[in-house]
């Protein structure tokens, strides 16, 4: 059995911002969109996405028996205004991937328990499971928002087949009325209705990992690598 109290000390001292701890029951349609995204066809040619549904809904198809989610945040702060070069604040810190991915190591080596690490690479939706485990909520740009640092985080679990003495409870929305995000994308990417974007009307879509021509009538405002437009207008990010 896990002791959330531990667990979260022990996060915090290796190196972790802060940690929540969900039930790895499967997420609801209603949590998570992502069938009625592609529905939509607003995820382009990200073929990837179509596949392991069920596993990115359900981490106990992931890991056999899975009973937790550990799931941890890494802050890293606002872009760096005294760059021009129009890459988005979180490829501005660090490579991420592989420092996350050694706490995680460090974390589960340390809890002495059996468990998936995943960043990122694992189809598993990272700011959905945190806003379960009560880290945050998920914004109108559909990033994580944590009351704390904002959207400037990047995410990690430890899905495991422990049980834990308590669980965390999610956060209700802190966007209420706030369009800001909404007004602020030049091309009009995210709905109206709820936090879901068309990813071949955002920035990002076309300037990130296999970057794609952009087509006409479409804005970058200068971003040559991701986009922090809709971020930037967040007041959680002020």
């Amino acid at each position: 059995m896990l002791n959330s109290n531990e667990v979260k000390r022990i996060a915090l001292e290796v190196g972790f911002d802060d940690c929540g701890i969900a039930r790895a029951d499967a997420l609801t349609d209603e949590e998570y969109p992502l069938r009625q995204w592609l529905a939509r066809g607003w995820h382009g040619d990200l073929q990837y996405m179509e596949r392991n549904i069920e596993k990115r809904m359900d981490p106990r198809l992931l890991l056999p028996d899975a009973h937790s989610i550990i799931c941890l945040v890494s802050a890293y702060g606002p872009p760096d205004t005294d760059r021009n070069d129009g890459v988005a604040a979180y490829a501005q810190h660090r490579e991420y991937h592989a420092e996350l991915k050694q706490m995680l190591f460090e974390l589960r080596e340390r809890l002495g328990i059996e468990a998936k690490a995943c960043v990122d690479t694992v189809p598993i939706s990272d700011k959905h499971w945190a806003a379960r485990a009560g880290l945050g909520w998920i914004g109108r740009h559909t990033l994580l928002v944590t009351p704390r640092w904002g959207s400037w985080v990047n995410l990690g679990e430890l899905v495991t087949t422990m049980e834990c003495d308590c669980y965390d409870s999610p956060l209700p929305s802190g966007c209420t009325d706030c369009n800001l995000c909404v007004e602020a994308c030049p091309n009009g990417a995210i709905d109206t209705d709820m936090p879901m974007i068309n990813a071949t009307r955002c920035t990002a879509y076309y300037t990130t990992h296999n970057p794609r021509p952009m087509p006409p009538g479409l804005d970058s405002r200068g971003y040559t690598q991701g986009c922090d437009i809709c971020q930037l207008a967040c007041p959680y990010n002020k």
